[in-house]
C-alpha cells in the first residue's frame, strides 16, 4: 500500500476506535462516580474531541492547520497533552485509593 491510501484508513481506524472508547466512556460516566473513572473517561472524552478537531481541520472546515508539519497553536499543544495526563492522574487517584495498609 503506498502513503495516500494508508493516511485515511488510519484515520478512520482511528476515528472508531476513539468513537467507540467515548461512547462506553459516556456510558460509564452514568454508572460510576469514582474518582479515578471519573478521570479516566474526561481522557477519552478529551482525545475524542482533539481528534474530531484534527478531521475537521484537515477538511478544510477549520481555518488553521494541524497537521504535524506545521508550528501547532499554543492552545491545540496543551489540549493534545491533557489525554494523558489526565489518564496519569487517574491512574495515580486509583493507586492512592486502593493503597493497603
Amino acid at each position: 500500500m503506498n502513503m495516500q491510501v494508508t493516511v485515511p484508513l488510519l484515520l478512520i481506524a482511528e476515528t472508531l476506535a476513539a468513537f467507540l472508547a467515548a461512547f462506553l466512556a459516556i456510558w460509564l460516566w452514568s454508572r460510576t462516580r469514582e474518582a479515578s473513572w471519573m478521570f479516566m473517561i474526561t481522557a477519552a472524552l478529551f482525545y475524542f474531541g482533539l481528534l474530531m478537531l484534527k478531521i475537521l481541520s484537515r477538511f478544510g472546515i477549520l481555518p488553521f492547520d494541524l497537521s504535524d508539519q506545521v508550528a501547532l497553536p499554543l492552545w491545540y499543544g496543551l489540549l493534545k497533552l491533557l489525554p494523558p495526563l489526565l489518564a496519569a492522574l487517574a491512574f495515580g487517584v486509583c493507586i492512592r485509593e486502593n493503597r493497603r495498609y
